[in-house]
């Protein structure tokens, strides 16, 4: 039996079939008395994704505004999703969607609240000092590029993903994510720090 897939989906798909294809295959041609049959294993195929639970409204908006930034440059995502060891999130072309990896990474330059919400999404440990410097340090960058009254972050009393998630992001305003595009690396650099 072959089985062929290109996707992360589609290759876990793969698995389960050809698993389950072999088992009634086996359970099939066992001789005796058909006591084999009854000891194969009911699996119920389940989505390969798990959906992504929001830490906060903030978080959501965040996410929506990336996926609607990709569409109005002309690469439908769907997610996030969880991926497969629960410890790390991802967006996957939407069923039909050929884009090209450099049209993605246009989508990633011109889209920074994708790397804003993978910033406030707690995976793994925390590296506390190293996340509230990257967070102040980036409030403190949009504030100078147009948006005076953006605050930075006071990391007090709670967790410092839950404090910035508190600042006021206005995706709707096109001068607020130019701004929050022009400070993005700034995030991006504790993200994806050695």
């Amino acid at each position: 039996m072959a089985c062929i897939a290109e996707s992360g989906s589609g290759r876990s798909a793969c698995r389960l079939l050809t698993a389950l294809a072999l088992a009634l295959i086996g359970a099939c041609t066992s001789g005796g008395d058909g006591s084999a049959a009854s000891s194969v294993p009911v699996v119920t195929p389940s989505s390969a994704y798990s959906p992504f639970r929001y830490t906060s409204p903030a978080q959501r908006a965040a996410f929506e505004a990336y996926v609607a930034c990709a569409a109005a440059q002309g690469v439908d995502y769907q997610g996030p999703f969880v991926d497969s060891t629960g410890k790390g999130i991802f967006f996957r072309l939407a069923p039909g969607e050929s884009a090209s990896h450099p049209g993605q990474e246009e989508v990633s330059r011109n889209c920074p609240q994708g790397i804003v919400g993978l910033f406030g999404t707690p995976i793994g440990q925390v590296h506390v000092a190293s996340f509230e410097r990257a967070a102040t340090e980036f409030a403190r960058c949009v504030g100078s590029h147009g948006q005076a009254s953006f605050p930075l972050p006071v990391f007090q009393g709670t967790g410092p993903v839950a404090t910035f998630w508190r600042l006021p992001f206005d995706w709707s305003s096109d001068r607020f994510t130019d701004a929050v595009g022009a400070c993005v690396d700034l995030l991006r650099s504790y993200l994806f720090s050695d």
